[in-house]
């Protein structure tokens, strides 16, 4: 017999019991953040093991529904009803420097920021134009509202080594006034121009740490490529990128016309 296979009994055990916590959730016997009775009082309740009880918390757990704690139990998950950000396709700018969501202009950090060197993902290091398995400058920060010790959003920037070379503040602890950005504009004389692609995927293990999500809730990933002239050339000088709960974030815009779909609409003979 396969010790991994679940007996058909216990994992409609698991599932049935699931079901009846996610129903008195949603009916509102346990609001947002209060605690779920413990395994063992689900057990008694439910008239099944202990360990049935544990693996119907833990799949509550895994749909975003509830959150564990170690030593504490299960407690009633946080789900937003409405998105927190609404994004749009705008640079904005302030006295601080430029910045790309209005609604968490006033966020501040959560927790020390990084600074430092490291390889970047593949799909980073072909944007850069930089080879695969070699170290670029990362300045990494978690996001948050002024009041909330919880982190919502997480900015990854990742620049050539190369560029950090000839623009020394890129890898300083204090970029100076407005930041990477305008340090990147006075060194080659020009305006960022921005491109963003908008994707999504599930968290890895330190995201869903950092963002406090369990692992089926999937991230709003926005990478942003600055790029430059220089001369004849366009330099990717940074590629950052933004990662979010998708059930907290959207992204809204403007549909421009392009002009095969201009009005009026000339007449066809």
């Amino acid at each position: 017999m396969n010790p991994d296979r679940e007996e058909p009994m216990v994992q409609a055990a698991y599932k049935r019991v699931a079901g009846k916590i996610r129903d008195a959730i949603a009916a509102g016997e346990y609001p947002p953040g209060a605690a779920l009775p413990s395994g063992k009082e689900i057990a008694t309740e439910h008239g099944i093991t202990q360990e049935t009880a544990l693996k119907a918390l833990r799949l509550l757990a895994n749909e975003g529904h509830v959150t564990i704690f170690s030593r504490r139990g299960a407690y009633v998950r946080q789900r937003p009803n409405v998105r927190t950000i609404v994004r749009d396709r705008n640079a904005y700018r302030d006295e601080v420097g430029y910045y790309f969501d209005r609604g968490a202009k006033a966020w501040k950090s959560i927790g020390k920021p990084y600074r430092g060197f490291a390889v970047p993902p593949a799909h980073i290091a072909d944007l850069l134009g930089v080879p695969h398995g070699e170290d670029v400058v990362v300045r990494d920060r978690a996001m948050g509202p002024a009041d909330s010790k919880q982190a919502l959003q997480l900015a990854t920037s990742y620049i050539p080594m190369s560029l950090a070379a000839e623009i020394p503040p890129l890898r300083a602890e204090n970029t100076g006034p407005g930041g990477i950005y305008d340090r990147i504009e006075e060194h080659f004389g020009a305006a960022i121009e921005w491109r963003e692609t908008i994707s999504s995927r599930l968290p890895d293990e330190e995201e869903q740490n950092r963002l406090g999500l369990p692992p089926t809730v999937p991230l709003l990933v926005v990478t942003r490529e600055s790029r430059v002239r220089s001369g004849d050339e366009e330099v990717i000088a940074e590629v950052n990128e933004t990662r979010m709960a998708a059930e907290q974030f959207a992204v809204s815009y403007a549909i421009e016309r392009d002009a095969t779909a201009a009005w009026p609409r000339e007449e066809r003979p």
